[in-house]
């Protein structure tokens, strides 16, 4: 045990940058849960942002766009160019793309009411706002239609009459949100996705003091010391699993601290963080008796963790990927991760332990496979 102890003490003393970055992530986390849920609280009140493809533009068309912007307070962003706002659409800087077909005055003129288009991907809500309100107003055109009777004058005598009145329309929220704690789940669900991330790196500092230790002749020098494989692997082990219980700590202490809404009890989190740190131990631990490069060691870490966390769903729920996407995202230990918070967030009665049953055997593989590695290069050296 007092090997041990010596050896995880010198890893601190040699590695006093990886304990600084440990500290580093823990508050960049703890930043990103305030910020990023602050920045989804603003982003939520903000209007109603729509693209605009004019093909008209007539009086009819303006009178419709001013309907957009004064009446129902949303956000125009006219263009000419489809496919800019398709790009904007699928980036979700826009809401829906709506287009004015040419024409639209022209018929409505003689009797003929064109039918405006829109365009949205998986915002239902905004959609169905939108569409209500089309109807609406194209309810309120299609009776100035059937008034004029096919003569313009008549009809440009209506519009102008329908222009000038005052139509004040009442918006009443369906669902009330508590914004607070909307943006402080909104801020945990982000920043603990950023935490896979933030975890594999220091795995990377892992990694290379075993990379040193074997080119250093370290392997070789246990023989002749008091000190046995199994103390020099535990020790460097605990090494590694002390910086993740660093962000742990920290981070959930923060949580604990601030009484921030996370939709899942403070011991689960401590206890996946801590499990999805024990596994970052065994791993990089892993691929640095595999492979005695360094740039190799850290492109693995490195490319393991940012697919990992794309395939787990860090970052988007895995509900909108498809279905291919899915099932292959179940072979990373991310996954099982994130859909046990989300699981538990969803429903506080969700079963999670075939979660954390799956994420055990990661583990206990990921140690056999170093294991049997170590020993190898034991003998070996």
């Amino acid at each position: 045990m007092k090997n041990i102890w010596l050896l995880t003490k010198t890893n601190f003393k040699r590695n006093r940058i990886a304990v600084l970055s440990a500290l580093g992530g823990a508050i960049v986390l703890c930043f990103m849960l305030v910020s990023i849920g602050k920045m989804a609280a603003d982003a939520s009140l903000l209007k109603l942002k729509l693209g605009i493809i004019d093909q008209d533009q007539s009086m009819l068309s303006q009178d419709f766009k001013g309907y957009l912007s004064e009446d129902l307070n949303c956000e125009l962003m006219e263009e000419d160019n489809y496919d800019l706002l398709s790009t904007e659409l699928i980036e979700k800087n826009i809401s829906a793309i709506i287009e004015i077909p040419e024409g639209f005055y022209d018929k409505a003129c003689i009797g003929i009411l064109e039918q405006i288009t829109i365009t949205s991907t998986d915002d239902y809500e905004n959609a169905a706002f939108l569409q209500a309100y089309l109807n609406s107003y194209m309810g309120s055109i299609n009776m100035l239609i059937d008034s004029a009777e096919g003569d313009k004058e008549i009809f440009d005598h209506l519009l102008s009459t329908y222009e000038e009145e005052s139509i004040t329309l009442t918006q009443t929220a369906v669902q009330v949100i508590d914004m607070k704690a909307y943006a402080e789940e909104e801020g945990f669900n982000n920043s603990i996705g950023f935490f896979l991330m933030i975890i594999f790196g220091l795995g990377v500092f892992l990694s290379f003091i075993i990379v040193d230790d074997r080119k250093s002749g370290v392997f070789n020098r246990i023989k002749l010391t008091p000190v046995k494989s199994v103390q020099y692997i535990t020790g460097t082990g605990i090494f590694g699993l002390l910086l993740g219980i660093i962000i742990v700590v920290i981070y959930s202490g923060y949580v604990l601290l601030t009484d921030t809404n996370i939709g899942i009890p403070i011991w689960l989190l401590v206890f996946m963080m801590s499990l999805i740190s024990m596994f970052n131990v065994f791993f990089s631990m892993t691929i640095a008796l595999a492979t005695q490069s360094k740039t190799a060691i850290a492109a693995i870490i490195v490319g393991f963790s940012t697919i990992g966390a794309i395939l787990g769903g860090a970052y988007f729920p895995l509900e909108l990927a498809p279905k291919s996407f899915q099932n292959l995202a179940r072979i990373t230990p991310q996954f099982w991760y994130m859909d046990t918070i989300r699981s538990i967030q969803a429903d506080a009665a969700a079963n999670i332990l075939p979660n954390i049953i799956i994420l055990a055997l990661f583990i206990i593989l990921t140690f056999l496979i170093g294991a049997v590695l170590f020993s190898q290069n034991y003998k070996n050296s």
